[in-house]
């Protein structure tokens, strides 16, 4: 299942996350101490292909790249 999530940094920058399960997401937010601002459920192909960063363990699949 693919999991996304908004963060931020200390900075107040955000940062839109993919990845295939929420421990990734997690793990990742952790090594560079961002905070989750909410996961949502669902997110339009083409923002994720263009704006959303592969945070998960594999290569990023096919079907999220732009």
């Amino acid at each position: 299942m693919t999991e996304f999530a908004k963060a931020i940094d200390k900075s107040r920058v955000r940062h839109y996350l993919i990845a295939d399960t929420e421990d990734e997401i997690n793990s990742y937010c952790e090594e560079k101490k961002l905070e989750i601002l909410n996961r949502p459920k669902y997110v339009d192909p083409t923002m994720v292909c263009h704006h959303f960063i592969w945070v998960g363990t594999r290569p990023r699949p096919a079907q999220w790249k732009a």
